[in-house]
C-alpha cells in the first residue's frame, strides 16, 4: 500500500465515465487484503505462528527468485549503495511488520489487529516530519482524531479476543511498514518490480526462518489437512501478487490518491468478516472509537491530496 502513497498517477482523460474496472480491481484488492487476516486468524488453530510464518516466506520467498529469473532472465544483484537500502526495507517491510501482524493475530481480534495496523499513516506523518518533510496542516489535524479514537478503541475491553500485547504487536507492525514506505521509495524508482519485490522479500525472510526454525521443527506438518496447506498457498500468492498487480492497475487509471484512500476500508471489511467466522461483538465506545480513528485516516489522505495539487 505504501507504493500507491509515492506518486500521483492522473487518470487517463475519458476513461472515469466507460469504465469500472480500476474501481473494481481495487475493491478486490481490498478484499484480498482484508481475508489476510480472517486466514492467518483460522490458520493459528492449526499452525504454531511461526511455522506459519516460516511455511509462507519459505515459499514466498521461492517464488519471488523464480519470477526474478524469469522475467529479468537471470539473478541481477543490488547496487552496493543500495545495500543496506534493501537490508532496511527487508526488515521493516517483511521481519517486523510480519512478526507484528501474525504475533498480533495470535493473541487480538481480527478487527482490533485490521484497525490497529491500518493507523500506519500516522506513523508515516511523524518519521517524515523526523526527517524535514513537512505535511498539511489538515493531516494533522487527522492525525489528532485518530489518536483520539484509537485511545477510546482501546479503552473499550468489549468485544472479540482482546490482549494489550496484541495490540501493541499491531501497532509495531504498523511503525514498521510506514518505515518500509519511506525507505523503500528509491528502490521502487531504481529497480525493476520484480527485482525489488524479490530482494525485499529475501532480506526480509531470512531473519524470519531462523526465528521460525524452533517451532517449524515442533510442528507436526503430516496433521495439517489440505484445506490448510490451500490457505497457506492463497496467502503466498493473493495478497501479495495478484493483489499488487490489481492495486498497480488501479493506480495507473484512477491515481494514487484515490487508491490509497480505498485503503481504508481494509479494517471496516476486516471486522465484517470477523462478525461472520469469529463471532466477535463490539460495543458503542469500540465502534465510535474506530469510526473516529478512521475519519482522522480520511483527513489524513484529504490533507495529502490537497497538498499535491
Amino acid at each position: 500500500m505504501t507504493a500507491a502513497e509515492a506518486t500521483t498517477v492522473l487518470p487517463a482523460p475519458g476513461r472515469r465515465a466507460h469504465s469500472w474496472m480500476p474501481e473494481l480491481a481495487l475493491l478486490t484488492t481490498i478484499s484480498l487484503w482484508s481475508s489476510t487476516f480472517v486466514v492467518t486468524k483460522d490458520q493459528l488453530d492449526r499452525f504454531h505462528p511461526m511455522a506459519f510464518i516460516f511455511v509462507r516466506f519459505l515459499l514466498m520467498m521461492t517464488m519471488a527468485i523464480v519470477i526474478m529469473v524469469i522475467r529479468e532472465r537471470g539473478i541481477p544483484l543490488p547496487e552496493k549503495r543500495h545495500l543496506w537500502q534493501f537490508v532496511a526495507t527487508g526488515i521493516t517491510g517483511y521481519t517486523i511488520y510480519q512478526l507484528g501482524f501474525v504475533l498480533s493475530l495470535d493473541r487480538t481480534s481480527v478487527f482490533a489487529s485490521s484497525l490497529l495496523i491500518a493507523t500506519s499513516p500516522l506513523f508515516t506523518m511523524v518519521f517524515l516530519s523526523l526527517i524535514g518533510e513537512k505535511s498539511p496542516w489538515l493531516s494533522w489535524v487527522g492525525l489528532g482524531i485518530a489518536v483520539v479514537g484509537i485511545a477510546l478503541f482501546l479503552v473499550d475491553k468489549r468485544g472479540g479476543e482482546r490482549s494489550l500485547s496484541g495490540d501493541l504487536l499491531a501497532i509495531m507492525a504498523a511503525a514498521s511498514f510506514a518505515a518500509y514506505g519511506i525507505i523503500n521509495r528509491p528502490l521502487a524508482r531504481a529497480y525493476p518490480p520484480a527485482t525489488y519485490t524479490a530482494w525485499a522479500i529475501t532480506f526480509g525472510t531470512i531473519p524470519l526462518l531462523i526465528a521460525g526454525l524452533p517451532q517449524a521443527m515442533e510442528q507436526n506438518w503430516t496433521a495439517i489437512p489440505a484445506s490448510s496447506w490451500l490457505a497457506v498457498l492463497y496467502m503466498v500468492i493473493f495478497p501479495v501478487y495478484v493483489a499488487y498487480m490489481l492495486w498497480n492497475f488501479g493506480i495507473k487509471h484512477r491515481g494514487a490518491a484515490l487508491a490509497s484512500s480505498f485503503g481504508l476500508l481494509v479494517p471496516i471489511l476486516s471486522g465484517l468478516l470477523s462478525v461472520a467466522f469469529f463471532d466477535e461483538r463490539f460495543g458503542a465506545i469500540k465502534l465510535a472509537g474506530a469510526a473516529l480513528a478512521l475519519a482522522g485516516l480520511l483527513i489524513i489522505r484529504v490533507g495529502a491530496i490537497r497538498a499535491s495539487t
